[in-house]
């Protein structure tokens, strides 16, 4: 099975590991290097006084540690 096509924009969820089940957004794509540039939040967004704030995490993943959805 070859490696699929990602784009930025795309949603990729972690089928196992530490992230079982979280799913993200990709950001970047370096095919050379079989990675994404991904980012995702956790917990919900709030409002803190006139912000919108909430825990964002952006990080590289390989290709095959996540899945398109």
């Amino acid at each position: 099975m070859g490696s699929p096509e990602y784009c930025p924009g795309d949603v990729v969820y972690f089928p196992a590991g530490p992230f079982t089940g979280v799913c993200a957004v990709v950001r970047t794509v370096d095919p050379a290097r079989e990675e994404l540039r991904i980012d995702f939040a956790e917990g919900l967004t709030h409002r803190e006084g006139n912000v919108l704030s909430g825990r964002r995490h952006t990080f590289t993943v390989r290709f095959d540690e996540v899945e398109l959805v």
